[in-house]
């Protein structure tokens, strides 16, 4: 009786969630993010084509290979019902069912005393509104990785990894989760989970082969996830490269990110950047390294990003996101809008969650406790590791973090001890 009393508890605070993320997508409407804008433009031009993205006769002339996932799922919502609105609803249902995801993973791991608790950080923080409001791949792949995450921890492996890959569909990041998941697995329950691991394995490989397979049937080329990495990671590193002179001469016209007119196609020229970046590299190992702070700074130092849905002017800005950035919350220091000061209180909860978490993963490494903690510390620090090494500084990209470090920091709240599973 009292556990179904307490089901009835976490039902209801995830269906208000729910709703109130409804209620902002009705009030704010769509949030043109730049990227949602370009899903919208490549989409537009798969149904035009009648094939999915990435269009076969596209290859040659497409700039990069973006999140497949992503705009397959926008041309869908158009080519069905002619509107984006659609599948906004459904990324908001997306968001509000995450919640519970959150809870429940949390349950597995811990106890429902913790899971509760992070179930209600979860929801009081206010950048977890609005996210459904924008086509962004974040949704989808969190909604995806958790899911799968879930599926796993309650012995469903095998289409846990099948979700695991349909989520890199949305955007190549699954790998950091499986490898966090495999880790969980090996140090709690060692040698007793090697047919688990197997199957997870086993189910995202057979994804990713049927994700990759269908494409190359159409294209010629096994694409089963976004091919942006060495681009982005060659830019940054060359962008912020205070010592060009180094190896200027080692490319074509002077630019390893200058690929245009010469004859490669979107799929040859990640192969090119990864090329062109090992050449950087091995002439700039120490500048390589020395951007690294920088891109961590600029990847936690703030999570805005969703603040942009309460903006007035968010359909006619050429910068949207000038309003919640840090450089004009501290031009316009205190003379603030209510979204700015919105955003000032949640960074308040933002950086309380980071230090709370941190001060949970030192004091579970002084007690030895690495069956507490191993899987969102996993999660976190390996995503960080690729975000250093072959990503740049961006806020956006830690928010899939987010729920982990929430988890983290709800170990804080209470004595408890470790539910153990059979």
């Amino acid at each position: 009786m009292q556990d179904s009393h307490c089901q009835i508890k976490v039902i209801g605070v995830v269906a208000i969630f729910t709703l109130l993320q409804l209620l902002i997508l009705l009030i704010f409407g769509y949030t043109p993010y730049t990227d949602s804008i370009g899903y919208i433009i490549l989409a537009e031009d798969s149904i035009k084509y009648g094939e999915p993205y990435p269009i076969a006769s596209k290859i040659q002339e497409l700039a990069f290979i973006w999140n497949i996932g992503s705009i397959n799922t926008v041309a869908l919502s158009l080519k069905l019902f002619h509107s984006i609105t659609p599948l906004l609803i459904v990324y908001t249902l997306m968001k509000g069912i995450s919640s519970w995801l959150v809870y429940a993973i949390s349950k597995e791991l811990f106890n429902h005393q913790i899971a509760w608790i992070t179930l209600i950080i979860y929801i009081l923080y206010p950048a977890n509104y609005g996210e459904g409001t924008s086509l962004l791949s974040e949704t989808p792949f969190m909604f995806l990785i958790l899911s799968g995450f879930y599926l796993s921890l309650i012995n469903k492996p095998l289409l846990g990894g099948i979700l695991l890959a349909l989520a890199n569909w949305y955007r190549p990041m699954a790998l950091v989760f499986l490898i966090s998941l495999v880790i969980y697995f090996i140090i709690v329950y060692k040698r007793q989970c090697i047919k688990h691991i197997s199957l997870t394995i086993v189910g995202f490989i057979l994804m990713i082969i049927v994700i990759g397979g269908t494409c190359y049937l159409r294209t010629g080329h096994f694409i089963y996830q976004a091919k942006t990495g060495w681009m982005a990671l060659m830019q940054y590193s060359w962008d912020h490269d205070n010592h060009l002179e180094k190896t200027t001469h080692l490319f074509a016209n002077g630019n390893p990110n200058d690929l245009d007119n010469q004859g490669y196609n979107s799929v040859q020229k990640d192969s090119v950047w990864r090329n062109n970046f090992m050449i950087w590299l091995q002439h700039n190992p120490i500048e390589y390294l020395a951007q690294m702070p920088k891109k961590f700074v600029d990847t936690y130092i703030s999570d805005n990003v969703n603040f942009c849905v309460y903006l007035k002017d968010k359909a006619t800005s050429d910068y949207m996101y000038d309003e919640v950035s840090m450089r004009t919350l501290i031009r316009q220091f205190p003379r603030y809008s209510w979204v700015q000061i919105l955003v000032i209180l949640n960074l308040l909860f933002y950086y309380l969650i980071l230090l709370s978490s941190l001060y949970s993963m030192i004091s579970c490494m002084r007690k030895r406790q690495w069956n507490l903690f191993i899987l969102p510390f996993s999660v976190i620090v390996l995503g960080t590791l690729l975000l250093l090494f072959f990503g740049h500084g961006e806020a956006r990209f830690h928010i899939p973090f987010m729920p982990f470090f929430i988890m983290l920091c709800s170990l804080n709240f209470m004595n408890y001890e470790k539910k153990i599973v059979d």
